[in-house]
């Protein structure tokens, strides 16, 4: 994407999903939304969007076709900041474009290739529904103060989320009571401060076991999870298998 162009319409016959990886702003048609590096967007078909971005910077992107819902219409988000689910969507979309790349051709495979694509984004679809749509609207609403004491929290946890966290001394920091601060953060992001830090050290955990072949007592003690047990067990509460699995799919999947 081109830096400081809002001049440049863009109009999509198709729904187009987005995966920022770029500051600025976007308009979708007469709505501004501030993006930030990891932000999702999904701009529905024939909606006008355009942007002004600090710099140039690329996106992840899915353009799809939809059918009319006849029973159980989805809602999706039109702006959402994922947080700790941004490397997961990193994944899943990185998959579904993978699948449909496959996909090109006439043959059996390729055919159950496009398939499995549709089927992926499908899913993926349907967690956003049930994890973003109830709090869909909380993305664009007009800032307030407790807004950006909260965001200033958030970049603390993306810049710090390897010390113990303090939450008195954070809540002091940004102006506003524990509790207050507690209850504003779960919901906007859907989680507690704590289950967000955990979200960031497990990012690092797998980036650091797909990455370097550090051992796993290191690789625990630089995503700031502590003692190998305490790792293994989080990691495998978030993952759904433990750290070794994760380094063994990490190669498979790089091979």
């Amino acid at each position: 994407m081109p830096a400081h162009n809002p001049g440049l319409v863009y109009v999509s016959a198709t729904v187009a999903l987005h995966l920022h990886h770029y500051s600025g702003r976007m308009w979708l048609g007469r709505r501004l939304v501030r993006l930030q590096p990891g932000d999702f967007t999904l701009t529905p078909a024939r909606l006008k969007s355009n942007y002004d971005l600090d710099e140039a910077g690329h996106h992840l992107c899915i353009h799809f076709e939809t059918l009319a819902a006849r029973r159980f219409p989805l809602r999706l988000p039109l702006h959402w900041r994922p947080g700790p689910h941004a490397q997961w969507l990193g994944e899943r979309l990185q998959e579904i474009i993978h699948l449909f790349r496959l996909g090109d051709g006439t043959s059996r495979e390729a055919k159950l290739a496009r398939h499995a694509a549709g089927a992926a984004l499908q899913g993926m679809l349907l967690w956003l529904a049930v994890t973003v749509g109830p709090r869909q609207t909380a993305a664009v609403a007009a800032p307030t103060r407790v807004d950006g004491a909260l965001d200033d929290v958030r970049r603390h946890l993306d810049e710090h989320y390897r010390r113990p966290l303090d939450v008195p001394a954070l809540a002091r920091q940004v102006g506003v009571s524990q509790n207050h601060l507690a209850r504003r953060f779960r919901a906007r992001h859907g989680m507690t401060l704590q289950r967000y830090v955990l979200g960031r050290r497990i990012e690092l955990a797998r980036h650091l076991l797909a990455a370097t072949r550090l051992p796993l007592k290191a690789v625990a003690i630089e995503a700031g999870l502590g003692n190998p047990q305490y790792f293994h067990r989080q990691f495998q509460r978030a993952t759904g298998h433990n750290p070794s699995e994760e380094r063994r799919l990490s190669v498979a999947r790089g091979s």
